[in-house]
């Protein structure tokens, strides 16, 4: 990965404020890693969010990927994807609460990937 693009799908996103609930909303996402970057657009009823994350680091950590980021604001952003021996259906996104300080973590379900100029690959679930 991170040699080329490549354009994740992620119509599912379950955010974990804490330990003991999870909240699951239908978004239409699409994240695009680049080598040096990382888009997430997001639909919205406003129209589009877009967010570019400087890759600053890559780690891995425990047989996961690991991406130290950050955004337009200087703040940082970590994503994480599965275990390698693990199905690749979600990737994680991690970000510190302006006003709490508390870690976020938003798990976005990934639904199709596209890399190159071919047509969108379904992700198998199941």
């Amino acid at each position: 990965m991170l040699g080329q693009e490549e354009v994740y799908y992620s119509p599912l996103t379950e955010t974990y404020p804490n330990i003991y609930r999870s909240e699951f909303k239908l978004v239409d996402r699409r994240i695009v890693f680049e080598p040096n970057d990382v888009t997430i657009v997001t639909e919205t009823n406003q129209g589009k969010d877009i967010e570019v994350l400087n890759i600053q680091e890559t780690q891995v950590l425990e047989d996961r990927l690991t991406l130290i980021c950050e955004n337009r604001s200087k703040r940082k952003i970590t994503i994480v994807f599965p275990k390698e021996q693990e199905e690749f259906l979600y990737i994680d996104y991690y970000y510190r609460s302006p006003s709490t300080n508390e870690e976020i973590q938003i798990r976005l379900h990934v639904e199709e990937m596209q890399t190159g100029q071919g047509e969108p690959i379904k992700i198998k679930v199941g």
